[in-house]
């Protein structure tokens, strides 16, 4: 029999003892966080003058026993890592990035001591960007402006890669020269080619690209050539990646490289286009290059195109108010291939009075007051466009044609479909661009740099330019 005493003792005699083992407990826990280290540190960026690089994880694994010795941590908005609780011993600390996965390119992890108690400190870095060109091209002094374009080619059909295939680059170098010592400026274009050839895992490389301008490539396997796509070099990391799909059916013979039929397939491309803060833009063309298939988004902002070909093409998106997309798009006969598109909003500026003005393009001033037949794009309109190419520009224009041929962008002066059709001069700031007007492009100027444009059916355009097939002149903005 319990007395009364007892069992009102009995509560008192489990709370001591709760409380004895929640001591105890935490006694252990104290000694096990005293035994473990912490490791924090900062992860910047060196290739965008060392800002901080968010959202990268950082692995820690221990050196000793790689099951029990790991910990994983994400950066903040401040570049700055933190992982807790490791058991003390030496790790081996790296980060994962997108940029470095994509360049197949893995940097040697670092090596830390993590004493028990203690807090170490470890700073990465993703490498500067000269380093990354020099990994990617070992062995090549890169001149100043110039830059690498890498990547990876498979067959579209089987997704297998492609061995042997050979990228062909070119673009054009503008530079100004003074003639006749008169100290007036000509401009003088230089053709400039580079290749590049695949390896056995599909793989190519091109170094000594020029930065800054818009390099034309081309696949080209077994005397057959696929679409013309374009890219540029950016100044600061001085690296394209571009992969790129080949696919046979898509292709033409070398000899017929300059056709402009339109290629087709059974590949679709659907998606939708949104704006600012994720909104659908709604009236949008978007359009696959080189194809007869278009379309304009709906209300929701989605688009559907069918009947295209497979593998890497260019995809065009333009809406009014909006700057033009201008992308590569991978497609695949007889599936559907999902891309949807952010445009970014073309800032306006408010309306100003305009008290005194004098023209920076005298030169088209005066033709424009005195032409009879030709058609002007003055200053003020070209502020108000933002196209991809130069060739857009003409698109809009009726009367005249654009056809590409090997790649370059031909002006056709068109007047109805019996009539003759030759290639039209390019005119560049008073010069014609080559003597062979079949090598000279409209694109080889890109839209940003073009201040004004005269188009000119034959026999309408001043007799310097003209050689019986019209002229297309090019003002930049000097």
């Amino acid at each position: 029999m319990i007395s009364m005493r007892s069992a009102v003792s009995m509560p008192r005699v489990r709370v001591a003892a709760y409380v004895a083992l929640m001591a105890c407990v935490a006694h252990s826990a104290a000694a096990q966080e005293a035994r473990s280290g912490r490791l924090t540190g900062t992860v910047t960026d060196s290739i965008h003058a060392r800002r901080p690089l968010a959202g990268v994880r950082v692995v820690a694994v221990g050196v000793e026993s790689a099951e029990q010795m790991r910990g994983v941590a994400t950066t903040d908005s401040a570049g700055a890592f933190h992982i807790d609780s490791l058991p003390p011993g030496r790790y081996m600390v790296g980060f994962e990035s997108p940029l470095l996965d994509s360049l197949e390119m893995a940097l040697p992890p670092r090596a830390v001591t993590v004493a028990a108690g203690q807090s170490a400190t470890l700073e990465l870095a993703m490498p500067s960007a000269a380093r990354l060109r020099a990994a990617l091209c070992p062995g090549v002094t890169l001149p100043p402006e110039t830059g690498v374009v890498y990547g990876h080619v498979v067959n579209a059909e089987t997704e297998g890669p492609l061995a042997g295939v050979v990228v062909a680059l070119q673009w054009r170098e503008l530079s100004l020269w003074d003639a006749s010592g008169s100290k007036t400026l000509r401009p003088v274009h230089t053709d400039r080619s580079a290749s590049a050839t695949t390896d056995a895992g599909g793989w190519y490389r091109a170094c000594g690209i020029p930065t800054g301008m818009w390099v034309s490539m081309q696949l080209q396997s077994e005397r057959r050539v696929g679409p013309v796509l374009r890219a540029e070099v950016d100044d600061t990391l001085g690296i394209v990646i571009r992969h790129i799909s080949f696919s046979p059916s898509a292709t033409r013979d070398v000899d017929d490289s300059a056709a402009t039929a339109p290629l087709t397939g059974t590949a679709t491309l659907s998606g939708v286009v949104r704006g600012a803060g994720g909104l659908p833009v709604a009236s949008a063309q978007v359009r696959v290059r080189g194809t007869a298939s278009t379309a304009v988004t709906d209300a929701e902002g989605s688009y559907r195109l069918t009947g295209l070909p497979s593998g890497t093409h260019e995809l065009d998106v333009r809406r009014i108010g909006y700057a033009v997309v201008d992308a590569p798009v991978d497609l695949r006969s007889g599936a559907t291939t999902t891309r949807d598109v952010r445009l970014e909003r073309v800032v306006s500026l408010d309306s100003v009075r305009v008290v005194a003005i004098r023209s920076r393009y005298p030169e088209f001033s005066e033709h424009r007051k005195f032409s009879l037949g030709g058609r002007f794009i003055g200053p003020e309109q070209m502020q108000r466009r933002h196209d991809a190419r130069t060739s857009d520009i003409i698109r809009s224009i009726g009367g005249f044609l654009v056809e590409n041929r090997g790649g370059r962008a031909m002006v056709i002066a068109a007047r109805g479909a019996s009539a003759r059709r030759c290639v039209a001069n390019v005119v560049i700031d008073g010069a014609v661009w080559g003597d062979d007007p079949d090598l000279a492009s409209v694109d080889d100027v890109h839209p940003r740099d073009v201040g004004a444009i005269e188009l000119y059916h034959g026999g309408n355009a001043p007799p310097e330019y003209d050689h019986g097939c019209g002229a297309v002149v090019i003002w930049t903005k000097r």
